[in-house]
């Protein structure tokens, strides 16, 4: 039976607001690259069929996407690999991957990740016209079936909005929950949940992204979280993202992001 997500939450920019929480010490905390890339309609059930995906069994026996596709510099993907997966060829953007640097802290109170990116410039225009820029996080449980393997890839369905055999459905998941933290470069985007903040600069051309979320149910010290970053550049709505493969963070335990404890 399909879980209905317990949370979203469409996030304003909020630039030089006061904090009630400490700031992190961002200077004394890793950063780990992640590449998201332009997936086209590759959704969850295509990266599940051994016919389509070469790597499904692996990913049903539980190796991580990453195995395969994280190289050093980045992902395999190219433009040629992935046009394939895209039904609207005009939608190919020139740059298929970009990274984004990804660093996290926590300390008693909450957890505070921070994504800093470079827009692609030459990303295709799209629809949303009071966004020109989103970017998102995505926790996940562990009981979420492959979240630890796939990320948010497991809420990507054949049947969601913007997909070819659409049914105007939403993100969802067959068991567990998600959180969707999502920051809009907008004005007017709805209130912020009680627990739940974000911040955000450019400076140049690099845009920075702070989330910070009170510790409490699964986002806890000792635990390690599967999770999933994307970004809608260039007013790009629905499917037209580039977003990560599946990746963990820890908080007090392993994790491909560490969270540093301050």
């Amino acid at each position: 039976m399909r879980s209905p997500i317990p949370l979203a939450l469409c996030v304003p920019l909020l630039v030089g607001s006061a904090s009630v929480l400490a700031a992190p010490d961002w200077n004394k905390v890793p950063v780990r690259s992640i590449s998201v890339f332009h997936a086209g309609a590759t959704s969850f059930e295509w990266i599940s069929t051994p016919s389509r995906h070469l790597g499904a069994g692996s990913v049903k026996k539980g190796q991580p996407c990453i195995v395969c596709h994280e190289m050093k510099g980045g992902l395999d993907f190219t433009a040629k690999r992935l046009a394939p997966r895209e039904p609207d060829a005009s939608a190919l953007p020139a740059t298929v991957s970009f990274p984004v640097s990804v660093q996290a802290a926590y300390d008693k109170d909450a957890l505070y990740v921070r994504l800093a990116f470079t827009p692609p410039a030459d990303a295709k225009p799209g629809s949303d016209t009071a966004n020109d820029l989103k970017a998102a996080l995505m926790l996940l449980d562990d009981k979420v079936p492959q979240a630890a393997q796939a990320g948010c890839w497991t809420s990507c369905h054949n049947d969601l909005r913007g997909m070819p055999n659409a049914a105007n459905k939403g993100k969802y998941v067959a068991a567990g929950s998600f959180e969707l933290l999502q920051w809009k470069s907008g004005k007017g985007a709805s209130t912020l949940p009680a627990g739940v903040k974000v911040e955000s600069a450019r400076r140049g051309d690099t845009v920075t992204v702070t989330f910070t979320r009170t510790l409490s149910g699964p986002v806890a010290e000792g635990r390690s979280i599967p999770f999933g970053i994307a970004v809608h550049a260039n007013r790009a709505a629905g499917r037209m993202h580039y977003v990560s493969l599946g990746y963990r963070l820890g908080l007090g335990a392993a994790g491909d992001v560490q969270a540093v404890k301050q």
